[in-house]
């Protein structure tokens, strides 16, 4: 069962959980057909997993990290700081053209959610980055939910499930206090859940 958690743990990495969740209301809003949809996929993948990856790599060979899961407070600062930019430039570039509103606001509460991230780094209490990424997404489907009326159970359902997981993954890797994955969970579920009641109302 260990190493079915610490697989699960790269898996539900902060860093796909962006990319995942724009494939899924991209396919299901306007499907992957839309000769735009691709395009957009490929910017977000490119901006919130590929160059993140990147700058962790030249952070870890100028030992600036030790770990892809950035362990200690210290070695969050300066790359939430650039994940906060790159959601910037995403948000002004992606979705300029104030389509796909929900997915937009998703963004929005992923900044939010990272600079909550970034200010409890640097009062030194680290919060879990994968709970704040699964928790987000799963209140960004609760709130598509809400906004079209259908109830998206499996998709909640199977959210959910994820959202144990990688509860689970995360203290059996003794990666996390209970603390802070609570208030990882906290602060990628309530800010999505907020930001829905704003658009939907």
């Amino acid at each position: 069962m260990k190493w079915f958690l610490r697989f699960w743990s790269y898996i539900s990495s902060p860093l796909l959980i962006p990319l995942l969740v724009s494939v899924w209301f991209l396919s299901y809003s306007e499907g992957i057909g839309n000769p735009n949809v691709p395009l957009k996929l490929y910017i977000i993948g490119i901006t919130t997993t590929a160059i993140p990856l990147v700058i962790y790599t030249v952070l870890k060979i100028l030992k600036l990290a030790d770990s892809v899961h950035l362990s200690s407070t210290k070695e969050r600062l300066i790359p939430l700081v650039i994940y906060a930019i790159l959601i910037i430039i995403l948000l002004r570039g992606v979705f300029q053209d104030s389509i796909y509103g929900p997915l937009y606001y998703f963004f929005i509460g992923l900044l939010m959610s990272t600079i909550v991230a970034l200010v409890l780094a640097i009062f030194q209490f680290k919060i879990s980055l994968h709970m704040m990424g699964i928790a987000g997404a799963l209140g960004f489907v609760i709130a598509i939910s809400l906004l079209i009326g259908i109830p998206l159970l499996y998709s909640i359902i199977g959210l959910s499930v994820a959202t144990g997981l990688t509860a689970s993954s995360r203290l059996s890797m003794k990666a996390h206090t209970v603390a802070e994955l609570v208030c990882g969970t906290i602060a990628g579920l309530l800010i999505q859940i907020s930001l829905a009641a704003y658009y939907i109302l």
